[in-house]
């Protein structure tokens, strides 16, 4: 059945997925002056407008997330794959929060020394950790359904 609370909980993830694809996650600056804006597909040069699209596997993961988000909610008839797939998108969420930290920490790195650049997470960097979560509660959700159906069946 679709009408399940595990459903909106995995279609929430994946909007809340959608949303963070669409906002600005971070900001490097240079004596306090913004440099750099952090997209999940591009970095933006804040003196030339240029883009830079080196973090585009961040883009890749959250698309990859939220495509296979939605399909997860198709997957009702069989809830133990549903599961599995809950559990592999929290998997590429954690994945995209250690992408995350290593293209901020490299984008810092390749520069000359006199240039010292800071990196601050703007909010919607917190939004993959939402759909994380809502992914959780989601397959918590798929397993209780399903020791429930196991149950009724021995009582059959």
């Amino acid at each position: 059945m679709i009408q399940r609370i595990q459903t909106v909980y995995m279609f929430l993830a994946a909007v809340v997925t959608v949303v963070c694809l669409c906002l600005q996650i971070g900001t490097f600056y240079a004596l306090d002056v913004p440099v750099l804006s952090e997209y999940n597909l591009w970095l933006t040069d804040s003196i030339v407008g240029a883009h830079h699209f080196m973090v585009w596997p961040l883009f890749a993961v959250l698309v990859l997330s939220a495509t296979v988000g939605l399909c997860t909610i198709f997957l009702y008839t069989n809830r133990k794959l549903q599961a599995r797939v809950c559990l592999l998108n929290t998997l590429l969420l954690i994945g995209w929060y250690i992408l995350f930290g290593v293209f901020s920490q490299t984008v810092t790195g390749n520069l000359p020394d006199e240039v010292s650049l800071t990196f601050r997470p703007a909010v919607p960097a917190a939004l993959p950790c939402v759909a994380l979560i809502l992914y959780l509660m989601a397959r918590r959700s798929i397993l209780a359904d399903e020791k429930l159906v196991r149950a009724a069946d021995r009582i059959r």
